[in-house]
């Protein structure tokens, strides 16, 4: 009988997910334009979501669009898959319990502090990811603490913890400001402002988010499934910054903020 291993298997999962944003979101960053327009609707349309994807009044009606509010699906079926496997599964609880507060303080601020707009979409496959993302999360983590062999100190735990209130305190204030400098009648995206992190990043809730899964990561075993996943998420977000900053670039000119950066301070 041939035995799984899982640990491999979730490895090649998340570094296929990975390879599968990176090539396309490394393409639309250099502006890759192809002579068959049907392959530059279906990456744009695919992969950039909400202020992103190009202005069309008819945007909804397109197949592979989903509204952005459908963000609180993924915290809703992450707390219905992981809040069962903390029950079922003890060995791994800190890690566990740290995955469902983030999961519930998201759940709240899609429900009570994110506004989205009428028009506010995102392709149907970055709504597919988010659907696995969660759920494969939580099997992740157990799958990690089985293959496991390194043993987690408690200044690990100490720093990981610190590093995730951090963190999830900073992503917090970030998206309460950006609720606070809603978007205008006519559907237009302003300069944030009003928040610390704003003046050296454009979208700081990116960088947030990847401090928060270092932050569990100090706290795995770092088996080779838990490092892959740790790189899916380092690479999806730091696309949505470098992606997110060119538009902010591009939309204001010269009237954007010259110190401000995508993923390093002065730098990129």
């Amino acid at each position: 009988m041939i035995e799984i291993d899982f640990n491999l298997l979730l490895s090649f999962f998340w570094l296929c997910i990975s390879a599968g944003v990176l090539v396309p979101g490394i393409w639309l960053l250099i502006d890759g334009r192809t002579n068959l327009a049907i392959l530059n609707m279906i990456l744009e349309r695919f992969y950039l979501f909400g202020k992103l994807k190009n202005d069309n009044a008819d945007k909804k009606k397109i197949f592979s669009d989903v509204p952005k509010s459908y963000f609180i699906h993924f915290y809703i079926i992450g707390l219905v898959i992981n809040i069962p496997l903390l029950l079922w599964y003890r060995s791994c609880l800190f890690l566990l319990i740290m995955f469902i507060c983030h999961m519930f303080r998201r759940l709240y601020e899609c429900k009570f502090i994110h506004k989205f707009g009428q028009n506010s979409t995102m392709s149907f496959i970055h709504y597919l990811a988010g659907l696995i993302h969660y759920p494969c999360f939580g099997l992740t983590i157990i799958v990690d603490d089985k293959y496991g062999y390194k043993n987690i100190s408690t200044v690990n735990y100490s720093f990981s913890f610190l590093l995730f209130i951090y963190a999830s305190y900073i992503q917090y204030n970030v998206h309460l400001t950006l609720a606070k400098n809603h978007r205008n009648k006519n559907e237009n995206y302003p300069i944030p402002t009003g928040y610390w992190p704003f003046e050296y990043f454009s979208c700081p809730n990116y960088i947030a988010e990847m401090f928060i899964y270092v932050a569990f990561l100090l706290i795995s075993h770092r088996t080779s499934c838990f490092m892959s996943l740790t790189i899916w998420v380092i690479v999806n977000q730091c696309l949505s910054a470098l992606l997110s900053h060119r538009w902010y670039c591009q939309h204001y000119g010269q009237m954007y903020p010259t110190k401000r950066r995508a993923l390093i301070p002065c730098i990129l």
